[in-house]
């Protein structure tokens, strides 16, 4: 029933996630607004910067996905179970008070149940 919108979808998800390349940039910025922590380590910020490009290339791998359909299944699959490790480290911890943190969380929610969808029906 999605199936005809899968490229759509996979656009949509991979620039969402690719936004998160910012913190390769700005590491501090997204450690404060997205998990609020104020005074990073440098072993912190390596760290942050090392999740926001490979999440980002997660969003690019998705952004690829869009226009390939022969890259949809392996993409879906990746997407898939980076977005539920995320909702789950946030929803099941105290990170789910962090409002931005929830909202991601939330939005990744849905995308991993579009993906889902999307890989049980056929993309």
């Amino acid at each position: 029933m999605i199936a005809p919108y899968a490229g759509t979808i996979l656009l949509i998800a991979g620039i969402l996630t690719a936004g998160v390349l910012v913190g390769v940039i700005a590491p501090r910025l997204v450690l404060g607004v997205v998990l609020g922590v104020d005074e990073p380590s440098p072993a912190v910020v390596l760290l942050a910067r090392h999740w926001a490009l490979l999440i980002g290339l997660v969003g690019v791998l998705l952004i690829y996905a869009a226009g390939h359909p022969e890259a949809r299944l392996p993409a879906l699959v990746v997407g898939a179970i980076e977005k539920l490790a995320f909702v789950a480290m946030i929803f099941f911890t105290p990170l789910r008070r962090r409002p931005i943190a929830a909202l991601a969380a939330t939005a990744d929610a849905i995308m991993t149940v579009l993906c889902v969808v999307l890989l049980v029906g056929g993309s």
